[in-house]
């Protein structure tokens, strides 16, 4: 048995900081990843009403926050762009599967 291929990108020694560019593409790579897998799970019945009631409820629970006020600080704002994320990602499904996503996703 041959020894462990460390040449794999995942390896530890070949972890180095990746550039602002491989994150990016990095990011665009596992949305798109996200996003098809979040349509193939909402074609089927079961699994579509499950993920709209787990959404609603995420979605219920980032919408009861307390105002920040005018100046919200680091960690809320970043919270809020991670919404606003989530909300495209689910929109993306939804244009996919047009009225057979009708839910609280939009």
């Amino acid at each position: 048995m041959a020894d462990e291929d460390n040449t794999h990108p995942t390896a530890p020694d070949s972890l180095t900081a990746r550039t602002p560019l491989e994150l990016d593409i990095a990011a665009a790579a596992h949305r798109k990843l996200l996003v098809l897998a979040l349509q193939l799970m909402a074609r089927d019945d079961v699994l579509r009403a499950a993920l709209v009631e787990a959404v609603s409820q995420k979605l219920t629970f980032h919408d009861s926050h307390e105002d920040a006020g005018l100046e919200a600080d680091a960690a809320f704002a970043f919270e809020r762009r991670v919404d606003e994320e989530f909300r495209r990602v689910l929109f993306d499904v939804q244009a996919v599967l047009g009225d057979e996503m009708r839910s609280p996703l939009a």
